[in-house]
């Protein structure tokens, strides 16, 4: 992989992790309430004002710790041989996905307990 295209992944992932990190702190913060745009958007989140809180509180810790994994991540890969980089960038994008996923799977169990209390 060349090093400019290396340097626009690194670049995009993170933007992607400062948007997703952004996104579920104002949702826990309840700064951001249930809506059609951004957040943990399932039937159970936006169903009311506690079940999205619940959610994005439960998801919170999740997608603070995956964002900034990920950033450590693509910045040492700068840093690594050629031979390399692409090996860390691809486990980098993997943990921020798998991270993702967990964080709304949690969320959404979150909001499904809240609605239930």
């Amino acid at each position: 992989m060349d090093s400019g295209t290396l340097y626009l992944i690194v670049a995009l992932s993170l933007v992607a992790d400062v948007i997703l990190y952004a996104v579920v702190a104002r949702g826990a913060s309840g700064k951001v309430g249930p809506n059609a745009w951004a957040g943990i958007r399932t039937k159970a989140t936006r169903k009311n004002e506690k079940t999205w809180l619940a959610a994005h509180v439960v998801a919170y810790p999740i997608m603070r710790d995956t964002a900034l994994a990920n950033a450590t991540l693509m910045i040492v890969a700068l840093f690594l041989p050629a031979q390399f980089q692409m090996y860390l960038v691809q486990v980098a994008l993997g943990a921020l996905l798998v991270g993702v996923i967990f964080a709304g799977v949690q969320g959404q169990k979150a909001a499904k307990a809240a609605d239930n209390d």
